[in-house]
């Protein structure tokens, strides 16, 4: 299958991923089948070297050519990935983006892409939660698979289900929407509900109990039903989604029936992240159906930073970063000039009730110059929701007063 605009969802996931691709003549999200003809779409999300060769193998194949051909497996890429490690592999030490990029290559070749520049025109990774480390490692496996910025994304498990449910009809998420999450033995309860009093309606995830359920089928039963009652207490639910390992409705008899009760739609399957993914990436290349509403997650930055100067003669307030962005998409670089003063003084707002504090950043050691004759150079960049990295270059100011190149940093949080 071989398509130009291309638009793929991806889900990389520890143990297993998925990827799928929007059909813009059905308007759905289509998931790409490990071997033609079969019903199974996850592939192990590992990587297997030929030993003494440059030659690559993932997923299935990864498997089988590390156990028959004395292929090396490295089937640690996700953790590798995470926490931002290298490794060696037959006498060579490779990253953890570099990996990924071969991993994520392999991959789109299951959609007939060869030429991701060309064919991609938007493609959303999905992972469980995001981490500094991660962001880099998906960053660098874009740009070395030659897909640009402006075409690659990510986001989290909790966005790909908002993502997911809002590409559904209305009336799946006319209230509130469940996800039951499966890993064998265990269940976890999270909840995605919609303020529409607020302008753009906010959409927020919230994460409810987990429980291990007994390995007893009536048992089991027994657990989940009491876990569906708890969850959902008085509260309406218009839809329901079951994911992962673990759920069959041949020991969930009275738990499906309670699920049921009350009209609720009820969905079983292993595919909504990497649908959500795809979904998200469609609506954020071509479709913009969602611009009415804001979700609001785990990861956004829930603070606006700018600083109060003078532009052009007069007082003004310069924006740097505005809340409601996810964390790792915000960041700002700009040039300013010292007018009698050697600190930073950053005016910090929140987006839930406005309040302004302000965030001073002294700048010792700062050259003494005459007034104006200071040029800074500063960037700022999140590395979690709630910590915004600061760095202060001193610039000089032309051949008169050259740099002293020295570097502040700071960390800001709240």
């Amino acid at each position: 299958m071989e398509q130009r605009n291309l638009i793929i969802g991806f889900e990389l996931n520890p143990k297993e991923s998925q990827i799928c691709y929007f059909d813009r003549a059905v308007k759905d999200a289509v998931l790409a089948e490990t071997k033609v003809g079969s019903s199974q779409y996850a592939f192990p999300t590992v990587l297997s070297k030929s030993l003494g060769k440059n030659e690559w193998h993932f997923g299935l194949e990864a498997e089988y050519f590390a156990e028959h051909q004395n292929g090396i497996l490295i089937d640690q890429l996700y953790d590798l990935c995470a926490n931002g490690n290298s490794t060696v592999i037959d006498g060579q030490e490779y990253g953890a983006g570099l990996l990924l990029a071969i991993y994520l290559k392999n991959a789109i070749r299951m959609l007939g892409v060869t030429e991701p520049e060309k064919q991609i025109s938007g493609m959303m990774i999905t992972v469980p939660s995001l981490t500094r480390s991660l962001v880099d490692a998906i960053r660098f496996a874009y740009e070395k698979i030659g897909i640009p910025r402006t075409r690659c994304f990510l986001q989290d498990y909790d966005e790909s289900f908002y993502y997911y449910a809002l590409y559904q009809k209305p009336e799946i998420w006319g209230r509130r929407v469940a996800l039951f999450s499966f890993d064998q033995d265990e269940v976890t309860f999270s909840s995605l509900n919609l303020d529409n009093r607020t302008k753009p309606v906010t959409a927020m995830v919230t994460s409810g109990k987990r429980k291990k359920l007994a390995a007893d089928t009536k048992k089991r039963d027994d657990d989940f039903y009491r876990l569906i009652e708890d969850s959902f207490g008085n509260d309406i639910y218009s839809s329901v989604f079951l994911i992962g390992e673990g759920f069959d409705k041949n020991w969930a008899v009275r738990s499906v029936a309670l699920l049921c009760r009350n009209r609720r739609h009820v969905f079983y399957g292993n595919n909504l992240y990497a649908k959500g993914a795809c979904f998200a990436a469609y609506e954020k290349v071509e479709e913009r159906k969602l611009k009415g509403y804001l979700f609001v997650g785990n990861a956004i930055v829930r603070h606006n930073i700018g600083m109060d100067m003078s532009i052009n003669g007069s007082p003004a307030h310069y924006a740097m970063i505005g809340a409601g962005v996810n964390w790792y998409e915000a960041s700002k670089d700009c040039e300013l000039i010292l007018d009698n003063t050697n600190e930073l003084t950053f005016v910090v707002s929140s987006m839930e009730d406005g309040k302004r504090e302000r965030y001073t950043m002294p700048l010792p050691e700062l050259p003494e110059r005459p007034n104006k004759t200071t040029r800074l150079h500063l960037h700022l960049e999140y590395d979690s929701p709630k910590r915004c990295q600061i760095t202060v270059e001193d610039l000089g100011f032309g051949e008169m007063f050259p740099s002293s190149g020295r570097v502040w940093n700071e960390t800001m949080e709240g």
